[in-house]
């Protein structure tokens, strides 16, 4: 039986990781902060290291020990934060995977501009600074609005965009601010044009250097004001497979292939992040991991695809199987924070569960709960979310909005509370 080592998992995002590996007959071990109230279904063990987020590094020898003292035979892990500690392990131990060299490529997001500039493949203009000097000095290079970043932070941390110099000090200020759990080396920003357009991001699985495209999902922003020349960026909803043209499809598919051979990635799930903008598409950034949130979620229910399963089997040194079984369409909408407040009542899953085509519909909040919308408060908090699925996904996107429509958050705050959405 393969014996994987997991780096952290969500019950709330993550729950198909270890349904996946009770399917396959993987026998999981997770490491988390802290031990879970009860050893979750389909895992063997649980290794509680309280400081794993804490410079991640640090804990490769202590882990490949555990490793080999359990027998285990890969290691995986599904968030940003801890890919390079996966990595470090994996080229320490000799497991499948990326190897760091790739990884650390893809967490620098300057590196992988750096890389896609020299091999031709289209992103926009971008700069680099280490000091609000620098910044000041860049945005005379670039045409507003541009957006900051860190060049490592992920899940939208730290960035913004912006549409005025004049506030460049408090979006410097936004992007450092993730830098807390990352090494010196990553203490940068990057600086690049604005690009216009709908995001899509692109899932594939590399198998022995051998790129397989399998779909791509549409990811709903909405670009909140934090001020009149300040925006950041928030995810509504996420529907696989996308609703642009074909020939987009295939222009975001052929640029994967050549980002993914570019940043000399051989082994494992890789989600790559597009705009289509006016002057066709353009990549944003590549993840060497699985996508977030419910995406391989979506991706199992609209292709039949397990892609969660298929990044754990390639963890493990086994080939997946990544044939389409049917083709239908699945859509997350997430329920975000209308106002600032105490929560005093959430009503509506069960009528939103009950709505056609709604797979699950639930809330993570409940009454005493203190909650802030994106603009205010940490951008990955959701209220809730509603699964749908149905032939395409203009269907499954319109019946994600009316189940979401009966679910409503009532916050105790008389200046501005509101139903939600």
């Amino acid at each position: 039986m393969p014996r994987l080592l997991i780096l952290d998992w969500d019950p709330h995002y993550r729950s198909y990781v270890l349904e996946s590996c009770l399917a396959l007959g993987i026998e999981a071990h997770l490491v988390m902060r802290e031990a879970p109230a009860a050893l979750p279904a389909g895992a063997a063990r649980v290794h509680v290291l309280p400081g794993l987020y804490d410079d991640p590094l640090q804990w490769v020898d202590e882990l490949a020990r555990y490793v080999n003292l359990q027998g285990l035979t890969g290691v995986f892990t599904h968030e940003d934060e801890l890919v390079e500690l996966s990595a470090a392990l994996s080229d320490e131990l000799g497991f499948p995977g990326a190897t760091l060299t790739a990884v650390r490529l893809c967490m620098d997001k300057s590196a992988t501009r750096d890389r896609f500039t020299a091999a031709g493949i289209p992103g926009p203009r971008y700069r680099v600074a280490t000091s609000l000097d620098e910044a000041r000095r860049a945005l005379d290079e670039l045409t507003l609005p541009v957006v900051l970043k860190p060049v490592a932070a992920s899940g939208g941390q730290g960035v913004t965009r912006l549409t005025d110099a004049s506030a460049l000090a408090r979006a410097w200020d936004w992007a450092v601010e993730p830098y807390g759990y990352l090494p010196a080396v990553y203490h940068r920003v990057i600086i690049e044009e604005f690009l216009e357009g709908p995001l899509v991001s692109v899932e594939a699985a590399v198998v022995d250097g051998d790129v397989h495209v399998i779909t791509a999902t549409d990811g709903l922003q909405t670009i909140e004001p934090v001020g009149p020349t300040q925006s950041r960026f928030v995810y509504d909803a996420l529907l696989v497979p996308t609703r642009l043209p074909a020939e987009d499809y295939e222009a975001m598919a052929h640029w994967t292939r050549e980002a993914i051979t570019a940043l000399g990635i051989q082994t494992g799930i890789v989600h790559t992040e597009f705009k289509r903008t006016p002057r066709g598409v353009r990549i944003v950034e590549v993840n060497p991991r699985l996508p977030g949130v419910y995406i391989p979620e979506l991706v199992h229910r609209a292709l039949g695809i397990d892609l969660a399963g298929a990044a754990l089997q390639l963890a493990v040194g086994q080939s997946p199987d990544l044939t389409e079984k049917h083709h239908g369409a699945a859509c997350a909408r997430l329920l975000l924070a209308p106002a600032s407040g105490r929560v005093h009542a959430v009503e509506g899953s069960d009528e939103a569960a009950a709505a056609p085509h709604v797979v699950r519909a639930c809330f993570f909040v409940a009454p005493g709960d203190t909650v802030a919308p994106p603009h205010e408060g940490n951008i990955e908090v959701r209220l809730g979310y509603v699964l749908t699925t149905d032939t395409d996904p203009h269907g499954a996107l319109r019946a994600a909005d009316e189940a979401l429509a009966r679910m409503t958050v009532r916050i105790d705050n008389p200046a501005t509370a509101q139903a939600a959405p």
